[in-house]
């Protein structure tokens, strides 16, 4: 009997794990191959999917949100796994290879001479003591400094301020005002104009670059220089011409290039070890209102083109200009030094040493072409080149009527290293809206535009003249706003960052603040604290741009006004869109300094987004610029403002447009002290004072916006 009851249990048993077993079978759910496809399709471009897009997904391939979660989830696991693999491997490989050469070198330094005298090289303790005897000397150089520095002061000159207090900057600064013994504000200009300009170095102006001197190419470096031209430029007209190597993004329908296609071409390359290289391509098409050689000429003059692209070039400046070369076309070629930065001081900027040729490839019809070269001697701001520029460019075609229709190519490898801020993670995954081909031509279209209306000799019905009376004069303000724009785009990026403890624990703000000290001339001298924050606001970004150009309620947020209304002195339209235009604004008289205060500012509303940059002066600054017989790039300002973008996420049928919410940065500049007070002057207190100006002003904002 008990072996039949055995039997009998270990029947039930076996029943109930088949039972069990079955069941895991029916449970369990594979994928199909084309619901798999269309999985690795979108990973390759989103591997971070959110709610709303794993929702979406969820609908298309008909499997639940979870489902969808758990697939991502396991295949970033696999591919962090094969990631690390692969690393390893070359960091194996490298390792080894460092190991050899140290061995070597060990080798060599035993038996090392000086080429000099052919004596014996120093050794490890001769070297000690030779480091220590320069620390002693540089100190003892620092206390000499600081004994000049303080007894200077004592007779009435000039102090100097000391050299580890301040790092000097590397581009324009602009004018304001405040004190340490009054509140602060991002407040008046000068009351004595400026000088010619000649000397003046605005942010296009090249001298601020962290180069060394680029050696003479040699004619061998040359002729592979221009081999890589010509490649770079076929590769582009093969990218313009072969629809096959393009497909629709599956996330917003953008045109990206189909790598499948695209290494059968031209193979698989990559500037980064591993597989740590995340590719950005983009394609864009448009008609601009500018004479195609005119257009040409802007491209391979940096300054122009700096000018061309306020709000993305930065800094940009021609290293060598190789001579033309005739192998059956004429090609053109510069290599050129750029910085690119938008947006926010959340997103680093871009360095780039791009080799760029031009060729004219038939009557009428241009071609220019990017792609990163290696160049001695080159000291990037960034530690290491974050991204490189496989061969990008544009084709320029002439039109009638002194337009130019141009295909904008743009292909860049970025290192994943270079994770962008969850607040602009959409914006850069869907190239488009970050650094790619829709913003290079959404910016061209609208410069184009106002460089047009700049050089008109009438003044358009659409304008108000107001206190502005000549034809000089409009191009004065014109001028002023553009450049004014300008410099507030290259302050954002905010280099010098710093970080103050008693922001971060008292008030968590999100606030970043940098510092620098202006010495040049035409500029405020003295310390300028630079903060900005950057922020989501659930509102479509034409609602917020309105909302910051309304004068009715400006008073209610903006501290210029001190409380006070204002009127519109002067408006000038700078595009088809008249809500694009440079404006003066008065404050009203509120029995204060306030009415002695004008304000110029100037917006632009495109599809991705917009700016509002304004700048205080005082009435004796405004009408200088309003005269227009002082050079608009020698008038002090030092602006600040608002950038407007779209949040980069995806349309929808809801919204065609994108993404419904906006992405805000605010950011001021404050003239904490000038060069008399700059030993004197306490950091942290200014520093606490810009925080409060900017976090105060954000909650007002959001306050009126209903978005608290």
């Amino acid at each position: 009997m008990d072996s039949s009851h055995d039997d009998s249990s270990s029947d039930e048993r076996g029943t109930s794990t088949d039972t069990n077993n079955n069941q895991d079978r029916r449970n369990y759910h594979r994928h199909t191959n084309q619901q798999i496809q269309r999985l690795e399709a979108y990973f390759k471009e989103c591997p971070h999917p959110d709610d709303l897009q794993r929702r979406q997904l969820g609908e298309e391939l008909n499997l639940k949100p979870k489902q969808i979660k758990f697939w991502f989830q396991n295949k970033r696991t696999q591919a962090k796994s094969h990631s690390e693999r692969v690393d390893n491997a070359v960091l194996r490989a490298e390792n080894m290879r460092m190991r050899r050469e140290n061995e070597a070198m060990e080798d060599a330094l035993k038996n090392v001479v000086c080429g000099p005298c052919s004596g014996r090289g120093f050794g490890r303790e001769e070297k000690q003591r030779n480091i220590q005897k320069l620390r002693a000397e540089n100190a003892f150089l620092k206390r000499e400094f600081e004994r000049y520095s303080n007894f200077l002061a004592q007779q009435g000159g000039h102090s100097m301020p000391s050299v580890d207090a301040f790092t000097y900057p590397r581009g324009p600064s602009t004018y304001g005002s405040t004190s340490n013994n009054r509140r602060a504000s991002y407040g008046t200009s000068s009351n004595h104009l400026p000088q010619p300009s000649c000397s003046l170095r605005g942010p296009y102006a090249r001298g601020n670059i962290s180069l060394n001197q680029p050696h003479q190419l040699s004619q061998m470096e040359k002729l592979v220089m221009f081999e890589t031209a010509a490649k770079a430029v076929a590769e582009v007209m093969n990218l313009i011409q072969m629809e096959e190597l393009w497909k629709k993004s599956s996330i917003d329908n953008r045109l990206v290039i189909d790598p499948t296609n695209y290494e059968k071409c031209f193979g698989k390359i990559s500037h980064f070890k591993g597989p740590s290289g995340r590719p950005e391509s983009s394609k864009e098409v448009v008609v601009v209102q500018m004479d195609a050689r005119n257009l040409v000429d802007m491209f391979l003059d940096t300054e122009k083109w700096a000018r061309l692209f306020p709000t993305i070039v930065n800094e940009a400046k021609t290293m060598h200009v190789l001579d033309s070369m005739d192998n059956g076309r004429q090609t053109l070629a510069r290599v050129i030094y750029e910085q690119m930065h938008i947006l926010s001081p959340l997103v680093p900027p871009r360095e780039f040493i791009i080799l760029r040729s031009c060729q004219q490839m038939e009557e009428n019809v241009w071609m220019i072409a990017d792609v990163s070269c290696n160049l001695p001697n080159v000291e990037f701001n960034s530690m290491a080149p974050i991204c490189t520029k496989h061969p990008s460019g544009v084709l320029i075609e002439a039109l009638p009527n002194r337009c130019s229709k141009v295909t904008w190519i743009e292909h860049v490898e970025v290192s994943d290293k270079m994770r962008p801020h969850r607040l602009y993670r959409d914006l850069f995954l869907y190239g488009g809206l970050g650094y790619g081909a829709r913003r290079w031509t959404v910016t061209l279209e609208r410069m184009c535009e106002r460089l047009h209306l700049s050089s008109i000799s009438d003044l358009p019905n659409n304008d108000y003249a107001g206190v502005v009376q000549t034809i000089e004069g409009r191009r004065s303000v014109l001028k002023l706003g553009e450049r004014m724009l300008k410099d507030f785009a290259w302050m954002i990026k905010m280099e010098d960052k710093l970080d103050f403890a008693q922001q971060s624990e008292t008030n968590n703000s999100g606030v970043t603040i940098a510092m620098r000290l202006n010495h040049e001339a035409g500029q405020p001298p003295g310390l300028i604290l630079c903060a900005g924050s950057s922020l989501c606001l659930p509102l479509p970004p034409p609602q917020v741009y309105d909302f910051l150009r309304n004068l009715d309620i400006r008073h209610q947020w903006d501290v210029l006004c001190n409380g006070n209304s204002v009127t519109e002195a002067a408006r000038f339209v700078t595009g088809t869109d008249t809500n694009n235009n440079v404006n003066f604004i008065q404050a009203s008289s509120g029995g204060d300094n306030n009415s002695k205060l004008m304000i110029l500012q100037d917006g632009f509303i495109d599809a991705l987004g917009g700016m509002v940059v304004y700048a205080p002066m005082d009435l004796k600054t405004a009408a200088a610029a309003i005269s227009g017989q002082v050079d608009p790039s020698a008038i002090p300002i030092l602006p600040s403002g608002f950038i407007i973008s779209r949040d980069g996420r995806p349309s929808s049928a809801e919204d065609p447009d994108g993404g419904s919410s906006t992405l805000l940065t605010v950011a001021f500049q404050i003239l904490v002290c000038d060069p008399d007070n700059c030993t004197n002057f306490n950091l942290e207190e200014s520093a606490t004072t810009v925080n409060t100006v900017i976090s105060s002003t954000v909650q007002r904002i959001k306050r009126m916006l209903n978005c608290d």
